[in-house]
């Protein structure tokens, strides 16, 4: 594939930017134990053949503090650190408007600790909880449903140059379900991951795919044969998707026959906030010691 460069043709900022996290989704050499490489994604491995694909050390730390660091641009091991300028600071700075779509569960992470330990929305920043339960239950296929009006309804408005969200639905079935269960899951979001690309490119926008923790890659101890529910410290995947990245790359090695577990690491999750300022043709602070992945 052709490398990615600066295009004088192509608009300074892409309308809008979309982070979706489907956390859960980890990376891994292909094993019975790994639902990732035995669903049938034929969407998504179309996605990995099309556009600039790479893998991230999520490093071993809390949820609480991966999220930190996905806002901060910068690694944190304590969630308990004190950020000094968040991504979503700088794009209210910008004057620009910005969306936080997530499940109950993935309130205090994508708010509190995404947002560097605010308490309040921030001006220009709005949140969205999408509920989907039912007697207490998590029902999974109405949360996608739930989740992707939302996208859809938030994108139709035109309101918002960034929006983030947070799918832990993958993580929450594996701690409880089966591997069946879950290998159905990420079946039913290839189909849903159609639905969100035909949405943001028919906004001209561009779609960033990432994870901030895996779990489903590794459902049982191959050496025990014991069942794993807990999240995991494996590489996590960064796609990215838009029409002026369609067919090429962003100077990093592509994955053989579309196998991610090949790639070495291109950073950690502190690179995914400079990426997404860079795409925006926004400046990164000095603070942020991540890099961006473009």
């Amino acid at each position: 594939m052709e490398t990615i460069s600066n295009d004088p043709d192509l608009p300074l900022r892409p309308q809008p930017l979309v982070l979706l996290l489907l956390d859960g989704y980890g990376i891994a050499p292909a094993s019975e134990a790994n639902a990732v490489s035995e669903a049938k994604t034929k969407y998504l491995n179309s996605l990995l053949k099309e556009y600039p694909v790479a893998v991230l050390n999520p490093g071993d730390k809390s949820l609480n503090a991966r999220y930190l660091s996905l806002g901060a641009g910068r690694d944190f091991d304590n969630e308990n650190d004190e950020p000094v300028k968040t991504l979503t600071e700088i794009i209210s700075d910008s004057g620009l408007k910005q969306l936080k779509i997530m499940e109950a569960e993935r309130l205090a992470a994508l708010t509190h600790f995404f947002n560097g330990h605010l308490e309040e929305k921030i001006i220009g920043e709005e949140w969205i909880t999408v509920s989907a339960e039912i007697n207490n239950v998590v029902k999974s296929p109405l949360f996608l449903k739930r989740t992707i009006k939302e996208i859809d309804r938030a994108l139709r408005s035109d309101n918002y140059d960034f929006i983030v969200i947070s799918f832990p639905i993958l993580d929450q079935i594996a701690q409880s379900g089966t591997f069946d269960e879950v290998r159905k899951m990420f079946e039913e979001i290839d189909g849903a991951l159609k639905k969100v690309v035909s949405m943001v490119l028919g906004k001209k926008g561009t779609l960033i795919i990432s994870s901030a923790h895996g779990n489903i890659e590794r459902m049982k101890n191959l050496a025990t044969d014991f069942v794993d529910r807990k999240m995991t410290s494996n590489p996590i995947p960064v796609i990215i998707v838009g029409e002026e990245f369609m067919g090429k790359t962003i100077g990093l090695d592509e994955p053989i026959d579309n196998d991610l577990s090949l790639l070495t690491p291109a950073g950690t999750l502190a690179d995914i906030a400079p990426t997404i300022l860079k795409i925006m043709n926004l400046d990164k602070p000095v603070e942020m010691t991540g890099e961006s992945l473009v």
